[in-house]
């Protein structure tokens, strides 16, 4: 099954429903084999790489859909990339052509060797003319529909290649976990080029034959008025957004929703319980990456746990192991590894990273390594995330699970938001750092605080106020820059 598949299964039996904004199930069928037709007639064709590089318009579903008719290969392009990053992932995905908005398509034409450029524009144009319908052709699941790149914390970013069966596991899994139906409208400002956004939102409404609207851009007050309409029953985001949700919610009455869905970060414990006060709702937090899409969530039924990521999606497997691959004892710290119909199949043109990211089990089960470090509660039968495996901190012996930390400083008065790194040390090998993002804040007062919560060999050596953290796209942390010299950071 491919997600084109479920756009037909949706076309047959409610074609003259809403799919996306105003555009029917019908009319998005039809716009995406007009736009296959006009791809093709730029000798765009199965296997060729085709580049997505626009803030999310109509023109960039048209183009995601019309492309996948045509069996080539989408590559999502981050709309914050410049120069280096930029030619980096048109390099290294040897993309065929680039489809550009207006705002993004000086940042190709300026670098030295780029693809021809097609502006979403002239999409949107094919998509809503009266040409040719190019049909789609028959795909296989094994064949790849989506090379996403990677953030590159840690170095290049890497084209995370997910297969047509993997992209449709996805949005089935997410439909069905959290019982989606035809009668849903979302609402999201997520990215189109991120998995969040892509393939929970947009693929997952196709699969639930439901009605999705998408903003170019989040905009707190904006976007309160959109839930506030009648038919609007969910709304997906990351931890930011639902802070600025609150404060731009003031005093005033809360939007009626069945489901708010985050991700991307860890949601603040603080956050969820002014959520659920104000909006009535208890947000529903799930994990993932781009390399899987998603394995956890936290159950639709029932009480969800703040500060979890709940049980895996049905037919996701999930193991917490230790340095050698051996399962860990319940409660006890290690890495997660995943396996299923959703994890992807490898990076693109990279066999050794490809090997390195997978661990293969006696009986040659194949798990893909997350890095992220969690430890399973019994007491709530569910998995909690505690940070990444390289950003572990190990100071005199001792482990130190940044999000543990971050949790306690994020509790107190006037803290943001927070982030622990490891910085060298000659004695103890890495001492906690911290970095909090807040207008004010007394750092003595803070250390106070934490020393009455945390074990002395957990608490930050030093901490560093600063105005704000720097985040990606998704609003996610980004602590590899944090890891510069200290003066360039603090204040």
């Amino acid at each position: 099954m491919t997600i084109l598949d479920l756009l037909d299964a949706a076309r047959f039996d409610r074609g003259d429903a809403y799919a996306v904004g105003d555009i029917t199930y019908n009319e998005l069928v039809a716009r995406s084999a007009r736009v296959a037709a006009g791809l093709a007639g730029l000798g765009i064709g199965r296997g060729d790489r085709v580049a997505l590089y626009s803030e999310n318009r109509q023109g960039f579903v048209d183009a995601y859909l019309g492309a996948l008719r045509l069996g080539a290969i989408v590559v999502p392009t981050n709309v914050l990339y410049r120069t280096s990053d930029l030619g980096h992932v048109l390099r290294d995905s040897d993309a065929k052509i680039v489809i550009a908005s207006s705002a993004q398509r000086s940042f190709v034409e300026s670098l030295e060797t780029a693809p021809p450029v097609v502006a979403i524009e002239t999409v949107e144009a094919w998509a809503a003319g009266a040409g040719d319908h190019h049909p789609a052709i028959a795909l296989r699941e094994d064949e790849i529909a989506l090379v996403i790149y990677t953030s590159g914390t840690t170095g290049r970013s890497k084209g995370a290649m997910l297969a047509h069966g993997a992209v449709a596991a996805i949005a089935m899994q997410v439909a069905t976990a959290w019982r989606w139906t035809s009668r849903d409208t979302l609402a999201i400002a997520l990215p189109l080029f991120h998995v969040h956004g892509l393939c929970a939102a947009l693929n997952g409404n196709i699969a639930a034959g439901g009605r999705i609207l998408i903003d170019a851009r989040f905009d707190a007050t904006a976007t309160l008025q959109t839930l506030r309409r009648d038919d609007v029953t969910m709304f997906f985001g990351v931890p930011t957004m639902y802070v600025r949700l609150l404060e731009a919610l003031g005093d005033a009455s809360a939007p009626n929703l069945r489901l708010c869905v985050s991700g991307s970060a860890a949601l603040d414990a603080a956050v969820f319980e002014r959520f659920r006060e104000r909006f009535g709702i208890e947000i529903l937090e799930r994990y993932g990456a781009t390399e899987f899409g998603f394995a956890l969530t936290n159950r639709y039924g029932g009480t969800r746990v703040p500060g979890s990521v709940g049980i895996p999606f049905a037919g996701v497997s999930v193991r917490v192991v230790d340095a050698d691959g051996n399962d860990v004892s319940v409660g006890d710290v290690g890495e997660i590894l995943v396996d299923g119909p959703n994890v992807f199949s490898g990076y693109w043109r990279d066999a050794e990273k490809t090997a390195a990211a997978f661990a293969i089990d006696a009986d040659g089960r194949r798990w893909y390594r997350s890095g992220d470090l969690a430890s399973f509660d019994v007491e709530n039968d569910v998995y909690r995330i505690v940070g990444r495996k390289k950003e572990l901190i190990i100071s005199g012996g001792f482990n130190v699970y940044p999000r543990e930390v971050e949790s306690e400083m994020d509790r107190f008065p006037g803290v943001r938001a927070s982030a622990l790194v490891g910085v060298s040390d000659p004695v103890r090998g890495e001492i906690p750092v911290a970095f909090i993002e807040a207008d004010a804040c007394d750092p003595d007062a803070l250390h106070a605080f934490l020393q009455t919560r945390l074990a002395s060999f957990k608490l930050p050596k030093r901490i560093h106020r600063i105005v704000a953290l720097p985040r990606n796209a998704l609003g996610k942390i980004e602590k590899h820059r944090l890891a510069e010299p200290l003066e360039t950071v603090a204040t």
